[in-house]
């Protein structure tokens, strides 16, 4: 019997209530575990806990997916809260720290999506604009986008020999909600894809045999209506097959 390659997801609070509100809820955007069962994997969606408990989750899934949400608290890359900041939630920066932590320790895969994208970067001590809008003057192009999530609203540039350029060529279309940004990549990663007012919008590892995609759009919410998207996912969970032997 084929055996699938198990991947978690990371987790997200809804925060209509309190931490303390019995009813608090635990979740992933659903695009995500849809486009990995369609990739032949099994997600898992792994809820927020304890620091300590990141080691045994990531020791007991093949990869990790790191999805969006909140803003990153400025606190963790040395600045002041902007005035255009938008709702952190340091419960989850630190324990997606620990996921990060543990998975780039065990050498898991790891696909990183917009706020996943971020706090990615931060991680390795990368920084952030906190509003594009007010801080990165460059920009003359909407990165929060209006048109519902399943479309495409602007382009990006990818560079030829990056995995994504496998997947997705030289230029694609992707969607578009964030107002926050790479302002200095870590040095860990390499940028791969750029928009057109010249925004870092996907990153790769500099370390061989260390595989990371970290994309700024939200392909998870594109996988109905470009075929690109969802080879995405395929070609992360074939990497962890061949590489794990399923």
């Amino acid at each position: 019997m084929q055996q699938y390659p198990l991947i978690g997801i990371s987790g997200n609070h809804c925060q209509d209530h309190t931490e303390q509100d019995p009813y608090l809820l635990s979740y992933a955007p659903n695009g995500f575990v849809t486009g990995l069962e369609k990739a032949k994997a099994i997600p898992v969606i792994l809820p927020i806990v304890s620091r300590e408990t990141a080691h045994e989750y990531i020791s007991r899934v093949d990869a990790l997916v790191l999805s969006g949400g909140q803003d990153v608290s400025p606190l963790l890359y040395g600045e002041e809260p902007h005035l255009k900041l938008g709702r952190t939630y340091p419960v989850r920066d630190t324990f997606d720290l620990a996921l990060i932590e543990e998975a780039y320790r065990q050498r898991k895969p790891i696909l990183a999506v917009c706020r996943g994208f971020q706090i990615l970067n931060v991680a390795f001590g990368g920084t952030l604009y906190q509003d594009l809008q007010s801080q990165y003057t460059e920009s003359n192009i909407l990165h929060l986008q209006k048109t519902m999530p399943s479309m495409a609203t602007h382009s990006i540039e990818i560079t030829e020999d990056s995995e994504l350029a496998k997947i997705l060529g030289t230029k694609a279309a992707i969607n578009s909600y964030h107002h926050q940004g790479i302002k200095e990549l870590a040095s860990n990663f390499k940028a791969v894809a750029w928009s057109a007012d010249g925004l870092i919008e996907a990153f790769e590892s500099n370390e061989e045999g260390q595989y990371i995609i970290a994309l700024q759009g939200h392909p998870e919410a594109m996988i109905s209506t470009d075929k690109g998207m969802q080879e995405l996912f395929n070609h992360f969970v074939q990497y962890i097959r061949e590489r794990r032997l399923f």
